[in-house]
Order: structure tokens, then C-alpha cells, then sequence
């Protein structure tokens, strides 16, 4: 049955197609009209716009609607499902890419047509993809937009393909990337042939409803949760899967690496809560999954962060923090398994809350910094934050967007990043309500690597704004910076606005998030908004902690306004002018500025057992006396460069093989079938 053309599916999927047309139509406008790119852009903005209003519709009235439509494969048509959870998600994915989108048009203008008209299509594609993900009903149309998205993702990492690095940057995402997706198929086939609705072999097992009345014994969940956590995580770079992160991110242009974070990284969020909470089914899972979640994202939190210290390349600083963010958002995800599981659905609630909260957050901050990044590097022509340095001159209104990105991702209060690790730590809190001292000392524990990464980002991040925009100029690129494009301010100014408002009205966008919450978990949030009033944000009611971000705003403005006036009185004493110390040096010159290695000094120090760290210290009879250290992801040296050799073994050994005689090719043929025959006799 066909649905109404009013609802929140049916103005989905018209703009999943309006966005395909658009790239199409768009890419061959752009490469005959180049003038005309920017209005294009402006354009599938637009329809990012219609997608956050659907997207907020669905929230809004709960709708859960399904639709099957002609197609497909013979015996299994097209299904599509806006629930709650999809409505969340497209909500993320249109409000997000607005921005984004409205960025590229002036980003890319002074591109060669063929390359803008390439990147137009890829874009309108990749979006269409990912809301083709949060609407499929089977793992047929799931499994092709996850793997159209990952397609046209590898594209957009190679827009520069002449360079080397960027070509190996883009082949190792596309390994890992494939890699992941066998694995969520292996899960997706799992749970289809274990299905109760229909024969064993009947393709509408496939559907997502079917899959859902999947009973697993426990062997078989503890199975398919593995396939999921590794196949998604693939997407999301946890640990050990994250090596592509910081090499594809550097490698794509400022715009691909804020869809691929802020909103690709997402989808993989959101096939992990399909499966765990929809497929696989909340009771099938143990407390046990939970803990393994809380504690394996609050690791990779940590790692994420450690790592992002060390970079100078200021896109590879923010690849490592999207681990860390990953990290966050799969520490809440475990902690409300491990609450729900356990009888405790308010903690759990709060807390699936707080990591649908942060990945929003993302989201918007990420892409936000991103965009940032992107407009530090095209200023200056560098990609080192050494070669940096006092931007905030040249590019006022660009480097204050910068600023609100760098404090929400700090975690900083009243910004939105605050109150998404706020509600985490106040689930975290309600450990004392669990029975039993492992459960117990797990989510504690979770809470100490949860504050440990937040502090440190903060660290991070003074980094990047404090090196990058602040001090005196260390090149001659960046003493010629300017300010970007139009497009480009207004872009980034949205984004502003968007992370501004979910840090100010917590209550207003926690209202949204209730309707997902409960139909993952079964569980509701307080009323956020009726009882306590929308300034305030009580997840514990009646007697919790709270707190009012606005409030927290109002106060700090309050103290700031006095101070300032005060120290602009006239007649309030004499004002005395001196140079200021330069720490020994003779003169304040960019050497006498902290680098972005000084940050990274104490963090070697304190943490060395995560670093792999080569040292040159150079001796008296050294004809070349430089000290040299390199840091290395451990993950290369440990797993990946091992089982490369593994496969190079294995890959010289069949070329051997392949280059031999044909009798012995015959001989093999032979002994294949002797194998073969004698197998199916025993069976």
C-alpha cells in the first residue's frame, strides 16, 4: 500500500531523487556553464534543507511508515522505512550538509570546469547514497547505497589523484571500506537465515522486518554483534580499523573531508544502532556487549585524542579527533546497553540520549572545523600549523566560526559539546545503582577515559586555534593570508548557528531525540521541556544535577561586560605601555612562539606505551648531528605491515603457480576433483 503523499518517507525518497537528478543534470550544466556552480550548489542546499525538514516531520509526529515498491531482485522488492530513528539521522544529514554544500560553491569556483562538474556529481551522489542508507527496509537496497556511498566517497577522496598520497589514501579507504561491508553482510546473513517468517531459502528474509523476529542463540548473537561492530566500524574508524582516517582526510578536498566526518561517519553509527536495537533485538543482547562497547570507545576516545596532539597538519589533527568522537558516542551507546540490559531504563535512556546527542554535535562541529581547516590551508598555501600562524588578523569572521567550533569540540560550557558529554558523565554517574562490582568499576572507568579525552581535547584544540590563528605570522603564506569567498563565510555561519543552537536549547532538541530513543530501547526520557522549562536541562528528575547553558552564557557575558567596561573607563588610571617579555629571547619574532611539537612534548612523556617512537640523537662523531624523533601509529608496525608481507607471501607463492607447466596445471585440476568428489561421497 502506498502511504499518502504527505508523509515523511514519501518527501524522502522524492528528495533522494531530486538529488541524483540534480548531480546528473547539474555536472553537465557546471562543465558547459561554469558560472553557473555556485547557484547549483546553492541548489542541492535547498534540498538539504527539505531533507532536515523531513527529517524533523518524522521526529516530530513519530511516524514509523514502510513502503515496498517494484524492483530490486526477483522475489525481493524494494522496501523503505522512515521510523524514528531514520527521521534523526536524515535530520543530521540535511540540517549538516546545508552548510557544507553552500561552502563548496565558492571553494571549488577557481577549479577547472571538468574537475567542479566531477565534484558536483559526487557530492549529489554521496548525499543520495547515505539517505538511501537511513531508509532502507532490506539488506538489498541497505547493502547497494552502502556501497554506492563508499564508491563515490573514494571518488571524492581522489579529486587530486596525480599525487601519490592521495592515491594510496584513497586505495586503502576502498580496502577497508569493502572489507567492512563483507562483514556486515556475513551479519545481514546471519540474521536472514535465521529468520521466522518465511521458508529457509526465501529472499524476503532479507527484509529488515523479518530479520527483526530473528531469534539467535547465544553463540550466534555474540557472532553477529562482532560482524557489526567490525563492519560498521570499519566506516567509523575504531580501533584497529582507523588507519584510513588520517590518511584520507589530509588527502580530500576541505568539503569531502566535512561530509565524510561530519555526516559519512554517521551512517555507520546508525547501522550499528539498526542491528543491535532493531535486528538483532535489545533482549537477544548480554550486559557483557555493553561493557565491551563502553570500554573499547572510551580507549578509542583516548587514542583518538593522544594522536590528534602529535599532528601539525591541522586536517590530520581533526581525523585523529573524529576517532575520539567515535569513541564518545560508542561509550554511550554500550553504557545504555549495559543500563538497559541490567533493569535500569531511565540511566539507559539518558544515556543512548547523549550519544545520539554528540553524534549531532559532530555533525555540526566537525564539518564546521573542517570547513575551517580547509580555509587555513587555501590562505596560506600551507598544511603544517608550524607555517601558520596569526590568522585571526587577516581572517576575523572565518577564524571566530573557527572558534565556536574549537569550543564545542573542547567540550567546553555552554557549547553543545558540553552538554552531549555532560548527559554521558551524568549516566555515568548512576553506577552506584548496578549490582556487582565488574559493572560497576567498568562504567567508572568509562568515566575516567570519558573526562581524561575531554580534558585533553581541550588541550588539542588550544592547539590548533592557539598556533593557527593566533601569535605572529611564521611564513610568508601566511602574513599574504586573506578572508575566503562569500559562499564560504556563509557556509561556516551556518554551522555556527547550528552548533550554537543545540548548545543553547538542550531541552528543545532532547524533545526531538525522545521519539528515537524510545523506539530503540523501549525506554523514555523526563519531559524535558513542560516540567523544567526549555532553559533548563534536568536529565534526573526531581532532585538530579541540572544545568541551563543559557544561563551559563548570561553569566559569563554578565562578568565579562564589567571587566571590559572597566578597563576602558577613562580616568581610571594611568596607562603604562611596555614591551612584552619575550622568554629570553631578544625580540618577539614566530621562533620564539610555541610550536606545534611543544604541545606534544609532555603528551610523549606521560603516555608513551599508545606512541611507536624512533629517536636519531646524534653523537659527537656524527657527520650530520640532527636530532630527529618519528611517531608512528603502533597499529602499522604491530598488525598492518605484518599481514601485508602475509599477503605478498601468499600473492608470490600463486604467481609461481601461475606460471608453471600446463601438465602441472592439469595435475592440480586433477587432485581438485578427487578432493571435491570425495567430500560430497562422505556427505
Amino acid at each position: 500500500m502506498i502511504p499518502p503523499l504527505t508523509t515523511p518517507l514519501l518527501e524522502s525518497l522524492w528528495i533522494l531523487a531530486a538529488w541524483a537528478t540534480t548531480g546528473l543534470a547539474g555536472s553537465w550544466l557546471v562543465l558547459r556553464i561554469p558560472a553557473l556552480s555556485r547557484f547549483l550548489y546553492g541548489l542541492l542546499a535547498l534540498e538539504s534543507l527539505f531533507m532536515a525538514h523531513s527529517g524533523f516531520r518524522g521526529l516530530a509526529e513519530r511516524s514509523d511508515t514502510r513502503l515496498v515498491l517494484a524492483g530490486g531482485i526477483p522475489g525481493l522488492p524494494f522496501h523503505f522505512r522512515q521510523d524514528p530513528l531514520s527521521s534523526f539521522f536524515l535530520l543530521l544529514l540535511g540540517a549538516a550538509s546545508v552548510g557544507t554544500l553552500i561552502y563548496t560553491g565558492g571553494f571549488m569556483k577557481n577549479e577547472p570546469p571538468r574537475t567542479n562538474a566531477l565534484f558536483f556529481l559526487r557530492t549529489a551522489l554521496f548525499l543520495s547514497s547515505m539517505g538511501g542508507v537511513f531508509l532502507a527496509d532490506d539488506a538489498y537496497i541497505f547493502m547497494l547505497s552502502w556501497e554506492l556511498m563508499a564508491l563515490v566517497s573514494f571518488f571524492m577522496i581522489l579529486t587530486e589523484r596525480k599525487r601519490e598520497d592521495v592515491r594510496r589514501a584513497g586505495y586503502l579507504y576502498l580496502l577497508m571500506a569493502h572489507g567492512g561491508s563483507l562483514l556486515i553482510l556475513f551479519a545481514f546473513a546471519l540474521l536472514a537465515s535465521h529468520g521466522s517468517l518465511s521458508g529457509p531459502h526465501s529472499l524476503e528474509d532479507f527484509s529488515f522486518f523479518s530479520m527483526s523476529k530473528t531469534l539467535l542463540s547465544p553463540p550466534l548473537a555474540l557472532l553477529v554483534f562482532l560482524l557489526a561492530v567490525l563492519g560498521f566500524g570499519a566506516k567509523a574508524g575504531i580501533l584497529p580499523l582507523h588507519v584510513w582516517l588520517p590518511l584520507a582526510h589530509p588527502a580530500a578536498p576541505a568539503p569531502a573531508s566535512a561530509l565524510l566526518s561530519g555526516i559519512m561517519l554517521k551512517t555507520a553509527v546508525y547501522g550499528l544502532l539498526r542491528i543491535l536495537f532493531g535486528l538483532e533485538g535489545l533482549p537477544q543482547l548480554h550486559a557483557s556487549f555493553g561493557i565491551g562497547l563502553l570500554l573499547a570507545g572510551g580507549v578509542m576516545a583516548l587514542f583518538g585524542i593522544l594522536y590528534a596532539l602529535l599532528q601539525s597538519n591541522p586536517k590530520s589533527l581533526l581525523a585523529y579527533s573524529s576517532i575520539e568522537n567515535i569513541g564518545i558516542i560508542l561509550l554511550g551507546i554500550g553504557l545504555s546497553i549495559l543500563y538497559l540490559k541490567t533493569g535500569h531504563p531511565a540511566a539507559g535512556a539518558v544515556a543512548l540520549s547523549g550519544a545520539l546527542y554528540h553524534a549531532m554535535n559532530h555533525a555540526f562541529f566537525k564539518s564546521l572545523l573542517f570547513l575551517g581547516a580547509g580555509t587555513m590551508v587555501h590562505a596560506t598555501g600551507e598544511t603544517d600549523l608550524n607555517r601558520m600562524g596569526g590568522l585571526l588578523h587577516k581572517m576575523p569572521l572565518s577564524g571566530l566560526f573557527v572558534l565556536v567550533g574549537v569550543f564545542s569540540i573542547s567540550g567546553l560550557p555552554p557549547t553543545n559539546g558540553f552538554v552531549s558529554e555532560w548527559l554521558l558523565l551524568q549516566a555515568t554517574l548512576q553506577a552506584p545503582s548496578l549490582s556487582g562490582t565488574i559493572l560497576r568499576s567498568a562504567v567508572l572507568f568509562g568515566a575516567a577515559l570519558l573526562v581524561l579525552s575531554s580534558a585533553l581535547a581541550a588541550m588539542g584544540f588550544l592547539k590548533f586555534f592557539g598556533i593557527g590563528y593566533l601569535g605572529q605570522p611564521r611564513s610568508e603564506g601566511a602574513r599574504d593570508a586573506h578572508e575566503c569567498s562569500l559562499p564560504e563565510r556563509i557556509g561556516m555561519g551556518w554551522l555556527t548557528l547550528g552548533t550554537l543552537f543545540l548548545g543553547f536549547f538542550p531541552a528543545f532538541v532532547l524533545s526531538g531525540i525522545r521519539g528515537a530513543v524510545f523506539s530503540l530501547s523501549g525506554a523514555d526520557l523526563p519531559s524535558f521541556s513542560h516540567e523544567f522549562g526549555w532553559t533548563w536541562l534536568l536529565p534526573f528528575p526531581p532532585h538530579g544535577p541540572s544545568t541551563s547553558p543559557i544561563f551559563l552564557a548570561g553569566l559569563l557575558l554578565l562578568l565579562a561586560l564589567p571587566v571590559f567596561w572597566l578597563a576602558r573607563l577613562p580616568g581610571r588610571g594611568r596607562r603604562r605601555s611596555a614591551p612584552a617579555w619575550g622568554c629570553g629571547y631578544p625580540g618577539p619574532t614566530e621562533r620564539s612562539q610555541a610550536s606545534a611539537e611543544s604541545f606534544a612534548q609532555p603528551i610523549r612523556h606521560f603516555f608513551p606505551v599508545f606512541f611507536s617512537m624512533k629517536r636519531h640523537i646524534p653523537t659527537p662523531d656524527d657527520p650530520d648531528p640532527v636530532f630527529s624523533l618519528a611517531v608512528e601509529d603502533p597499529h602499522w608496525p604491530l598488525l598492518y605491515r605484518p599481514l601485508f608481507r602475509l599477503f605478498s607471501l601468499v600473492a608470490e607463492s600463486a604467481e609461481k603457480v601461475r606460471t608453471g607447466r600446463i601438465s602441472v596445471y592439469l595435475v592440480y585440476s586433477f587432485a581438485t576433483l578427487l578432493f571435491l568428489l570425495s567430500v560430497l561421497r562422505w556427505r
